[in-house]
């Protein structure tokens, strides 16, 4: 098969990959960029660069080159990547489209005014700007604190979402363009029809309505084939008055636990939060930081400040608080982190924005490392007391901990599984120290017994034994949809990576 280069789909020759935070590096084959033939987003421009793609999925097989899509390199972890494989550059990819009535199943249940579909580049940040800035605004229902991960890029990973009554942001997802080798399927539930027969043949695609499939392709891990487009919910506009504050951790654990707040002495007592987080020092373990978000409607002549900087970025995307600490020597990083935690997070008070611009910016850089730990609400107390006894054995990794709340994820092999769910973030220095930790606190749940499962994109210690305890009988489902959508060893072969069989899911 001859190359499938053109000006639209360049090769560009072997190097080494480095992602986003600076935590992996590895040397690849070569890098294809795609994208699209027009700066406006037209049906017949999808249908070409999706075929576009799929000659390089054909090229890929024939060749025995193993092909990772990848947006914005967001993900700590290596899943994005495979050594010595090529990867497909997708960021350019940034169609979206607001769905017509005459485009949606008669069957469809839900608000039809709030249906985007978006290519599979675009980011959250992006997608945040153009739907809040149009003639409709438009609020994404939930998302991830951090906005730079494009919308393939979160669905091959999973995010942990902001909304405490919400799954993460692939909760959000109707549907989803998925491209292999010789299939372009447009995957739905078949509970919630969403899109018509003759929308999905537009896109050049064959409409599928699956429960397997569809729950095994909003978290891909890019093992399933190359999702080119995703179909999303949104809400009208919204505001979120935002409140910061120091509180005790005993004084609101066991709030936390339930996820009912009634009785804590947050700022807005008889209105249930939209997001709830707490940040701990565990060099301080019952001082917490909190951060509560409640929900209120946008007046319609609200114009949405896209260049604004929250005022808060700290307790939206912590690694920023350590990106401060890069230059401290070793030995006094705890005690500056204390101080910079008291500094970044101090309280403040009835700050109102949208969700773009309270998740506006992110202030991290190469230096800073990451992980995530899911865990049942209900067991936090005994999590954060085996996260503590980590700490102690291992008080010169500079670290706090955040944790977040969740609905369980509607995907096969999402990490935030529990109903409810608090993802327990572990932030710090990219450093042997924050990666003994990291392990310290996983050792310590396994010993424990203590339910967990681990962010995708995230820094990790998965291994085949863990994956299975935290997925159970989901892997057995997402194995059999992978067999089914890459009939073939060759082209599951070219979607694997050494990560995956590592952990047993290639």
């Amino acid at each position: 098969m001859p190359s499938p280069e053109d000006a639209l789909l360049r090769f560009e020759g072997p190097r080494q990959w480095t992602n986003f935070h600076g935590t992996v590096r590895t040397d690849i084959a070569g890098q294809w960029v795609v994208e699209n033939g027009s700066a406006s987003s037209t049906m017949a421009g999808m249908r070409e660069t999706a075929a576009r793609i799929q000659r390089l999925i054909r090229y890929a097989v024939e060749s025995g080159v193993r092909l990772r899509a990848m947006g914005s390199r967001w993900s700590f972890s290596e899943v994005a990547v495979v050594k010595n494989g090529w990867t497909l550059q997708t960021d350019r990819l940034n169609f979206d489209f607001t769905v017509g009535p005459g485009s949606i199943d008669p069957a469809f249940a839900g608000e039809r005014e709030g249906l985007r579909l978006v290519q599979a580049g675009c980011s959250i940040a992006e997608l945040n700007r153009k739907i809040e800035s149009s003639a409709r605004p438009r609020s994404l229902r939930t998302s991830g604190a951090s906005n730079g991960q494009t919308i393939g890029g979160s669905l091959g990973t999973g995010i942990h979402g902001s909304a405490i009554d919400r799954a993460g942001f692939e909760g959000e997802v109707l549907g989803l363009q998925l491209l292999t080798a010789h299939s372009n399927l447009w995957i739905e539930h078949p509970n919630f029809p969403t899109l018509s027969g003759d929308f999905a043949a537009r896109l050049g695609a064959t409409l599928v309505r699956d429960a397997t499939l569809f729950s095994a392709g909003l978290v891909s891990l890019g093992a399933l084939g190359v999702v080119h487009a995703a179909l999303v919910q949104t809400a009208p506009r919204y505001l979120l008055r935002s409140f910061q504050r120091q509180m005790s951790v005993e004084s609101v654990i066991e709030a936390m636990k339930r996820l009912d707040f009634t009785g804590v002495a947050l700022p807005k007592p008889n209105q249930r939060p939209y997001f709830f987080q707490m940040v701990v020092d565990p060099a301080h373990p019952n001082t917490g930081y909190v951060t509560v978000r409640y929900q209120e409607p946008c007046p319609q002549d609200y114009v949405t400040d896209v260049a604004l900087r929250s005022g808060y970025e700290a307790g939206n995307d912590l690694p920023g608080v350590f990106s401060a600490v890069l230059d401290v020597v070793p030995p006094l990083r705890q005690a500056v982190v204390s101080l910079l935690l008291q500094n970044r997070l101090a309280p403040f008070e009835n700050k109102l924005n949208t969700p773009a611009e309270t998740y506006s910016y992110t202030s991290s850089r190469p230096g800073t490392a990451g992980g995530s730990i899911a865990v049942p609400a209900a067991r936090l107390d005994e999590a954060l007391e085996l996260a503590r006894q980590a700490f102690v054995s291992h008080a010169n990794a500079p670290a706090a901990y955040a944790c977040r709340f969740t609905q369980p994820s509607p995907a096969c092999l999402g990490f935030t599984r529990f109903d409810p769910t608090c993802v327990i973030d572990i932030d710090g220095l990219a450093s042997t120290s924050i990666i003994e930790l990291m392990e310290g606190i996983r050792t310590r749940f396994d010993a424990a017994g203590m339910p967990y499962a681990q962010h995708w994109g995230k820094l990790h210690g998965l291994t085949a034994a863990r994956v299975a305890a935290s997925h159970g009988d989901r892997l057995a489902d997402w194995h059999a949809a992978r067999n089914r959508l890459l009939p073939t060893a060759a082209e599951r072969q070219v979607f694997s990576t050494d990560l995956l069989q590592d952990i047993g899911l290639a």
